[in-house]
């Protein structure tokens, strides 16, 4: 078997859910968003930076565009040997460890890979105490791992 191959047999755990969290926006944060927005523009403006200006305009349209769309479902499924999201394979082999981040209304599983490439997927239905029970045979579990700051503040500002 080629390492991005998928094997034949049934997975021993699969599920289907959204790589990141859907962040729920309240009409106090597009106020809020609206009025930093028009801060930026009066500023840029006002100082004739127009270089700012166009990148303020691009960046409101690009983020608008970007999440107007719902996140892709993403199918998760692991073998002893290895997981695939969607179908992509990889071995444990080429991985360094795993870790859960537990959130207030979610569970997010993280995958480490010596590539630097983490795997980052919302757990969904699944107990994460089957996937502790699972994955600690297959993977060390990393303790000292935690939420990165920059996706700590995109949570919090809900961006």
């Amino acid at each position: 078997m080629t390492p991005t191959s998928l094997p034949t047999d049934d997975p021993i755990l699969s599920w289907i859910a959204p790589e990141h969290l859907h962040q729920e926006r309240t009409k106090i944060w597009y106020i809020l968003a609206a009025i930093f927005f028009a801060i930026c523009l009066a500023y840029s403006i006002a100082t004739e930076a127009w270089t700012f200006t166009a990148l303020i305009i691009v960046c409101t349209a690009v983020y608008w565009k970007m999440h107007a769309q719902e996140f892709p479902m993403k199918k998760m499924r692991m073998w002893r040997n290895g997981f695939a999201v969607n179908d992509k394979y990889n071995e444990w082999g080429n991985c360094t460890g795993y870790w859960i981040l537990r959130g207030s209304n979610y569970h997010e599983l993280h995958i480490e890979r010596k590539s630097g490439n983490d795997i980052k997927i919302q757990t969904g239905d699944i107990d994460p105490f089957l996937l502790h029970d699972l994955l600690e045979n297959l993977l060390p579990r990393l303790d000292d791992k935690g939420e990165k700051l920059l996706d700590t503040i995109i949570r919090i500002c809900k961006l």
